[in-house]
């Protein structure tokens, strides 16, 4: 079974994949990202969302930063509704138990938990224990 190129994008800064066996879109931050550095992968990750309705966002922050305040506005403002009209329902954040970025992940998570199942996990694998 071959991937379709959208299923896949890869710069830099991110990876990201569509899982099938998993219905998972999985989007791994390589290192920072700001501005289209950061907007290019998220938009990637929402085009698959798009494509494959009801999917899971599955995100390894792993390797995450703090983001810069004009990508957080877009994230609220363009990201989020966008997302929500994907059909995803359920949020994955991989992260270690304790991260060096807590405070941005509250951030997102306190916005994200407005219209989304959120589950934070420390591997890939444990987020589906969650569900």
């Amino acid at each position: 079974m071959s991937l379709k190129d959208t299923d896949k994008f890869e710069s830099d800064y991110a990876k990201i994949e569509y899982i099938e066996k998993d219905n998972v879109v999985f989007h791994v931050w390589k290192k920072e990202a700001h501005f289209d550095d950061y907007r290019k992968p998220v938009m990637a990750s929402l085009e698959m969302l798009r494509s494959h309705k009801g999917s899971i966002f599955i995100v390894d922050a792993r390797n995450g930063f703090e983001d810069v305040k004009e990508d957080v506005e877009w994230g609220f403002t363009y990201f989020l509704p966008e997302l929500k009209r994907t059909g995803c329902e359920v949020w994955g954040f991989i992260l270690p138990e304790i991260s060096e970025i807590e405070g941005e992940i509250d951030l997102w998570t306190n916005e994200i938990e407005k219209n989304f199942r959120v589950i934070r996990a420390e591997k890939y694998e444990d987020v589906f224990e969650q569900i």
